[in-house]
C-alpha cells in the first residue's frame, strides 16, 4: 500500500494548471489569401484569430505529470506491506539457539512462520544464513516491551533464546503479548577470565580471576610473580584543609594496605608531574589534568544541612550550580558529587564538621571501589534466569490480577480494545529513488518533443 510520509506536499500538485493555462492562451497566426480583383483596394486590417484547441496534448500531459511527479516525490512516498496478515507469527531467535529447537523452528517456518532476530530491530534472517556472534546488549524485556507498539496482542511470537540472567536485567514490564518462551542451558555451564590485574608493593602481581557457571558468579585473587609493574600515582594537595588530606590519605593508606596495591602518595603540589588521580582539597583553581583523573572541592558558600548520601550524613554542602553529570545525590536531591570527563567535584568536605566520611568504615571501601573498579562480567556471566520467571510474559503479565479478580475484566476490555491503537507491522519501501528516476525520464522525453516541436506553424501564403 502507497503512503506519503509528508502528504502536505501534494497541494503543489495544483500548480498542474499551468501547462493546461499555458497551452490555452497558445494563439495561432490565421491564413491570408490575397484575391486579385481586390489587390487595389486598401489593405483590411489583419484579424488573428485566437484558438482555443489544444495542439499538443503529448506536451501537455508530461508536462503536468512532471509537477504531479514532483509533488509526490516531495511528499516521501513509500510502499508499506502488512506482515501481519501475510505470516500466521513470528520467530524470534537469539544467536546460537537454533540447533537446540531445529525441530520445532523447521515446522513453524513450514506452516508461514517468519524467522526473526533477537535484537534491537528484529531483523529478518534465514536458516541457511544465520547470524552468529551476539552483539545485543539491550535487555530482553526492553526488546519485547517495543513490539507492543507494533503488534497486536494475538499476534503469535515463538521466542528462543539462552537462560543466561545477563539477558533479562532490569525491571520485567507487563508484557501484553502472545509469547511462546522457550529457553535452553548453554554447554559451556563454567567460565572463567582474568577479570584485572594490579602490580603489589612487594614486587608480585595480583591476579583477580573471575568464576561464572548456572549458579552464580564469583572472583578470587592470587598473587603471581611478575616483573615491575607501574605504581598507582596519587597526589593529595591542600593548602588550609590539613585536616581533609590526613583523612584522605589515611583512608588510601587503608586500602594499600588491605590490597597491597603498589601505590605511591604525594603530598606536594603536582608541578607537571603525571598523576593517576590528583586530590585538589584547596579554594585555589584547580590545574587541568594532562593525565588521569582530577577531584576536587567546589567552591562556594557553605549551607547547613541534615543530609544524607548513601551512608554517609552530611552536614555541610555548597549548592551546586553547573551542568555537570551527577554521581551522588544526597536524601534532598542536592548534588554531592558531579563529574565532566575526568573532572569530579565534591560538593562537601572530608571533615567531621562537613560529613560523617573521616569517621565512616566505609570511606576506605568507597575508595577501593573507585581506585580498583573491578569491570563487570558482561558477556562472561554465565548465571541461569529460573524458566518460572518467564511465565508472566508467556500469558499474564507481571502484576496483571489473575482470572476472576476484580480488575481482570477490566484488563481484559483493555487488551480487547488494544488493536485499535495499535499499528500492524509493515515492510516498508522508501519510493523515492524510483520516483527521481521516473521524474528525469519524463523530463528528457518532454524536452526532446518541446524541441523536435515548431514553436508556431507554418500555414503558407496563397495568392489568386
Amino acid at each position: 500500500m502507497l503512503q506519503l510520509l509528508q502528504p502536505i506536499w501534494m497541494f503543489l500538485s495544483a500548480a498542474a494548471i499551468v501547462p493546461l493555462l499555458i497551452h490555452l492562451w497558445n494563439r495561432k497566426p490565421g491564413k491570408i489569401l490575397k484575391v486579385g480583383s481586390i489587390q487595389l483596394l486598401k489593405t483590411a486590417t489583419v484579424r488573428h484569430a485566437r484558438s482555443l484547441r489544444i495542439a499538443d496534448w503529448l506536451l501537455l500531459l508530461l508536462r503536468c505529470l512532471l509537477i504531479l511527479l514532483l509533488a509526490v516525490l516531495l511528499a516521501k512516498p513509500v510502499w508499506q506491506r502488512n506482515i501481519a496478515r501475510e505470516h500466521r507469527g513470528w520467530i524470534i531467535l537469539e544467536d546460537g539457539a537454533y540447533p537446540h529447537f531445529q525441530t520445532e523452528i523447521d515446522s513453524l517456518l513450514a506452516s508461514g512462520c517468519q524467522l526473526r532476530r533477537f535484537d534491537a530491530a528484529f531483523t529478518r534472517i534465514q536458516v541457511k544464513h544465520l547470524p552468529t556472534g551476539d552483539t545485543t546488549t539491550t535487555a530482553y524485556w526492553q526488546l519485547l516491551k517495543t513490539l507492543e507498539a507494533q503488534l497486536p496482542p494475538d499476534f503469535p511470537l515463538y521466542v528462543y533464546s539462552g537462560n543466561q540472567q545477563r539477558r533479562f536485567y532490569g525491571r520485567r514490564p507487563a508484557l501484553r503479548l502472545n509469547l511462546h518462551w522457550k529457553v535452553y542451558t548453554s554447554a559451556d555451564t563454567l567460565h572463567n577470565w582474568q577479570a584485572y590485574t594490579y602490580p603489589l608493593a612487594s614486587g608480585e602481581e595480583m591476579v583477580l580471576t573471575g568464576r561464572s557457571s548456572a549458579s552464580g558468579t564469583y572472583y578470587t585473587r592470587q598473587a603471581t610473580p611478575a616483573a615491575g609493574g607501574e605504581p598507582l600515582r596519587i597526589c593529595v594537595y591542600t593548602d588550609q584543609y590539613k585536616q581533609d588530606a590526613a583523612a584522605l590519605i589515611y583512608a588510601l593508606q587503608t586500602v594499600q594496605q588491605y590490597t597491597g596495591r603498589k601505590m605511591t602518595i604525594a603530598t606536594t603540589k603536582p608541578a607537571g608531574e603525571q598523576y593517576d588521580w590528583i586530590c585538589w582539597l584547596s579554594d585555589a583553581e584547580a590545574p587541568a589534568p594532562a593525565h588521569g583523573k582530577l577531584l576536587k572541592y567546589a567552591v562556594g558558600k557553605a549551607l547547613p544541612t541534615n543530609a544524607n548520601a548513601a551512608t554517609v550524613n552530611i552536614l555541610k554542602y555548597i549548592p551546586a550550580a553547573t551542568g555537570d553529570s551527577v554521581a551522588l545525590y544526597d536524601s534532598y536531591h542536592h548534588p554531592i558529587v558531579t563529574y565532566n570527563g575526568n573532572v569530579y567535584t565534591l560538593y562537601t568536605h572530608i571533615n567531621t564538621a562537613w560529613c560523617s566520611l573521616p569517621d565512616d568504615g566505609l570511606f576506605p571501601l568507597l575508595l577501593l571501589k573507585t581506585l580498583l573498579p573491578v569491570p563487570p562480567a558482561g558477556i562472561h556471566d554465565m548465571r541461569a534466569v529460573d524458566a518460572q520467571q518467564l511465565l508472566a510474559a508467556n500469558g499474564a503479565a507481571a502484576g496483571t490480577p489473575a482470572p476472576g479478580h476484580s480488575g481482570a475484566k477490566r484488563n481484559d476490555r483493555q487488551r480487547t480494545a488494544a488493536p485499535q491503537r495499535r499499528n500492524l507491522p509493515n515492510d516498508t519501501t522508501d519510493l523515492q529513488t524510483l520516483c527521481w528516476m521516473i521524474l528525469f525520464l519524463l523530463f528528457a522525453v518532454e524536452r526532446y518533443l518541446a524541441l523536435k516541436t515548431p514553436k508556431t506553424h507554418d500555414y503558407g501564403k496563397a495568392g489568386i
